[in-house]
């Protein structure tokens, strides 16, 4: 099975011209058209620099201690996780945007199987 998408707006006479890609086989096929109530889904921002730098900052400190977490005395290791708290925080998606994002999923899902 082979699978192409592609974004396309709706003129307003509602007429598409799909043209299919040559690497897709000629033959029977199933056409799935999703249209977006409101708006296409958001698309993610670019990392942000800063956080970028933060992290690479955070991940180069912690290469310099070689030590398993296992061999760190309680106070080392609380320290070492009070510095990768929140290192993420600009890089990695939220968890509402990932939650949003598997909602509309289930929703392409249910639709796709007429849910």
């Amino acid at each position: 099975m082979q699978t192409h998408k592609m974004r396309v707006v709706i003129p307003k006479d509602h007429r598409l011209v799909v043209e299919v890609p040559e690497t897709i086989h000629s033959g029977p096929a199933e056409l799935i058209f999703v249209s977006y109530s409101e708006s296409p889904p958001p698309v993610l921002p670019p990392p942000n620099e800063e956080a970028l730098n933060r992290w690479d900052a955070v991940m180069a400190a912690l290469a310099t201690d070689s030590r398993d977490f296992r061999e760190l005395s309680p106070v080392e290791r609380e320290q070492r996780m009070q510095q990768v708290r929140g290192i993420g925080r600009g890089i990695l998606p939220t968890s509402e945007q990932f939650a949003r994002e598997k909602r509309q999923e289930i929703e392409l899902e249910e639709a796709r199987f007429g849910r």
